[in-house]
């Protein structure tokens, strides 16, 4: 394991040497494939931007009395899902009743509990610093697991306290946010991994500022974190373990982690809607499609991404979440062609003319229509707008179709760029 440890203990940079592939599922045929472009660099965050936003996002956190059960609801999809974590994780130190072996590993776990206390005693913070307690007298897997998190943030640490300075429960910020970062990295230990809801979107976000290298190594290194915590028996074991994890991360991965998380489990839109507006946001964009193949400014419908063992994902997405060049040679495309109403197109509104000069009241309609039924091509509900707002679409495009009747219908930005390429193709052709 030592062996193996040292093989890891490189800064993640998005470097790796196997291809992995990218599946989207859109549910309307066979996934597309994705090859991720080699060479890709990971958003870099500087440490400026890093606090000023990380400060902006932390305002909507809800502090939480009992982390750990606050991110395993969040974290995960279902009661049902949720229980079979704790049973999973549970397994993990349970101990034979009996014998001399069973006894001398309840006595390290406590004393181990114990040098937790003193450890945030000595920092000046209340003995169960990080509310890990909250479910026992003693830490159990899971708060092993947050606890190495702690350490493995170490690096971050000091820039992260700046930022929740102003905060009234800084400190209970800080534990909700460790328990948080932990519990999405074990989905990824469990058998079957795979990420739903908003564990979905916040990988799609480290996918777009990390790559898919880069965030395949962090799960690698996480599950060998957790076969150490598992066997440590001090807490200089465990605390060595978490900061091993920290120096493969890195302090630019750490950023992005933090950040990212903070987003996400700051309110129920989280990334979907504060993540267009990140520090980095534009170079995240890019890579989310040249890495896998999604729109960073749809992150929010991405439904689950699942891994397999050899690292390949498998990104689960409404078609609006597609990016263009994703579809671009597939002939299956739902939104390949932009030039009629959609197989979305539900209601419309009369169009006055040809022009682009709408009226407050044709804009409100159209996006009570989008808001209603989606982006009229490709279903999108996210229009993918710095406004928010959908983008009314004549149909039949005018320039193909002069002086014919028009209808508005709910259009989102990327199939609205995608029809003016079309028609001008279209019109060369003619």
């Amino acid at each position: 394991m030592l062996a193996l440890a040292g093989l890891l203990l490189v800064p993640l940079v998005g470097c790796g040497t196997v291809s992995r592939v990218v599946r989207l599922d859109t549910g309307q045929g066979p996934p597309l494939v994705v090859t991720p472009r080699r060479g890709a660099q990971p958003v870099q965050l500087r440490e400026d931007e890093f606090k000023a936003s990380l400060a902006k996002v932390a305002r909507e956190v809800r502090p939480a009395a009992n982390p750990l059960q606050h991110a395993r609801r969040l974290m995960l999809d279902s009661l049902w899902h949720e229980d079979v974590y704790l049973k999973w994780t549970g397994r993990r130190l349970e101990l034979d009743p009996e014998g001399e072996v069973a006894h001398r590993a309840a006595q390290q776990c406590l004393e181990l509990t114990h040098a937790y206390g003193r450890w945030c005693e000595r920092q000046g913070r209340p003995r169960d610093c990080l509310s890990l307690l909250k479910g026992g007298p003693v830490l159990n897997a899971d708060g092993r697991y947050a606890l190495a998190m702690e350490f493995a943030l170490g690096s971050v640490w000091n820039e992260t306290r700046d930022a929740f300075k102003d905060m009234a429960n800084p400190e209970v910020v800080r534990s909700t946010l460790v328990s948080a970062m932990a519990t999405y990295l074990m989905l990824w230990s469990m058998p079957e991994p795979v990420s739903k809801g908003l564990a979905a979107s916040l990988t799609a976000g480290l996918i777009a500022y990390l790559g898919v290298d880069t965030v395949w190594s962090l799960i690698q290194g996480w599950r060998l974190l957790v076969a150490e915590a598992d066997r440590a028996t001090t807490f200089a074991e465990l605390r060595e373990a978490g900061e091993r994890f920290g120096r493969v991360m890195g302090k630019n991965s750490a950023r992005v982690f933090v950040l990212l998380t903070t987003a996400a489990i700051g309110n129920t839109a989280g990334l979907a809607v504060k993540g267009p507006g990140l520090p980095g946001a534009t170079q995240a964009a890019v890579l989310a499609e040249s890495q896998a193949g999604f729109r960073w400014a749809a992150v929010g419908e991405v439904n689950s991404v699942a891994v397999s063992a050899e690292g390949s994902f498998t990104i689960a997405l409404a078609p609006g979440a597609v990016a263009m060049a994703a579809w671009a040679g597939d002939s299956s495309s739902p939104t390949r062609s932009t030039l009629e109403p959609g197989q979305y197109a539900r209601e419309s509104i009369p169009a006055r003319g040809p022009g682009r000069d709408f009226t407050v009241a044709e804009r409100e309609a159209v996006n009570e229509l989008g808001r209603k039924h989606g982006c009229h091509t490709c279903g999108a509900r996210n229009p993918g707008t710095r406004s928010g707002d959908f983008i009314p679409d004549h149909q039949p495009p005018s320039q193909l179709a002069p002086g014919q009747p028009q209808r508005l219908y709910p259009h989102c930005k990327a199939c609205s760029l995608r029809q003016g390429g079309e028609v001008n193709a279209e019109l060369r052709r003619k």
